[in-house]
């Protein structure tokens, strides 16, 4: 990583960026439902409205390089234990081996959470590069969530 990275509040402008690194994120997870890009631009701008949701802009030299979308929470039989789930956590397809990744990941534990945060995430089963790169930031599994499609 040649350039410094730097983390901030998404805003209205940065919707389209957005929703474009969230289509490749649903691609590259293997993800179902593919929904076109101006849902996802909608699911942005819903967020962006909505005071459950917070989402960050990763940049490098000024270039949107990644994204986060996540939730403060607190840990469900102890609201005394800070939580956050973290829903969406993109590097743009081209800037990946860079290790924007580890970095970003790492300034967002830094810069906000707080000491003591427990940090949830879903991982696709499908996605087994998204897997290996979870662990090598230090996450471990949980629980596994299953699931049955009726017919």
């Amino acid at each position: 990583m040649d350039s410094a990275l730097s983390l901030r509040p998404a805003t209205a402008e940065d919707i389209p960026r957005l929703a474009e690194l969230n289509l490749e994120l649903l691609e590259d997870e293997g993800y179902r439902v593919r929904p076109g890009i101006d849902a996802l631009i909608a699911r942005h701008n819903a967020w962006m409205a909505s005071a459950e949701w917070w989402q960050d802009v990763l940049e490098a030299d000024g270039e949107t390089v990644g994204y986060l979308a996540y939730r403060p929470e607190t840990e469900p039989l102890d609201p005394e234990i800070p939580e956050v789930y973290l829903r969406q956590f993109c590097i743009a397809r081209d800037q990946r081996g860079k290790g924007y990744g580890r970095a970003g990941f790492k300034l967002f534990l830094n810069e906000r959470l707080g000491h003591g945060t427990r940090v949830t995430l879903d991982v696709m089963e499908s996605n087994p590069a998204g897997q290996a790169f979870w662990r090598t930031v230090g996450t471990s599994p949980y629980f596994q969530r299953m699931e049955i499609v009726t017919g």
